[in-house]
């Protein structure tokens, strides 16, 4: 589980493009002996449909240890559904709202992660950068977020 976040605008291009050849793709691999190299090369192949799926317009945070927002102190439930419209989108004075959130939270993020390893720092580091960029793009495009929280 997590919250799942679509700039459909440019998510659904890409899941259009993308699904069905992940669709093969899964359907070939488990026609394959499990174990086999064929079936590993075909893993691949489903992996890589996958993630060129989701290249564009999305963002994920899981709810575990590896949540993004909890380590600025933030809750998707207590601070994101609140600002979400009817329709489940987070609107773009919404997104600039959450964006602010975050900044004002530095301090905060760059505490939590002190107490992690270099390596989970950097990779909170990306996603913070990948989370802002996402934001901003929605921004950008004047259009709200999808999310499913």
């Amino acid at each position: 589980m997590g919250a799942d976040l679509y700039i459909n605008q440019l998510y659904e291009p890409q899941r259009q493009k993308w699904e069905p050849l992940f669709e093969k793709a899964a359907r070939t691999r488990d026609r394959l002996p499990a174990g086999s190299e064929e079936h590993r090369r075909a893993q691949a192949r489903v992996e890589e449909c996958y993630a060129n799926m989701k290249a564009e317009g999305y963002f994920r945070d899981s709810y575990n240890d590896w949540n993004l927002l909890w380590k600025f102190g933030l809750s998707w439930w207590s601070d994101v559904i609140p600002m979400l419209n009817q329709e489940s989108e987070l609107p773009v004075e919404a997104v600039k709202s959450l964006l602010a959130m975050l900044e004002e939270r530095e301090n905060v993020f760059q505490r939590e992660l002190e107490a992690l390893p270099v390596k989970e720092q950097d990779s909170f580091r990306r996603r913070h950068k990948d989370f802002e960029k996402f934001l901003k793009r929605a921004i950008d495009l004047n259009v709200p977020i999808l999310a499913s929280l």
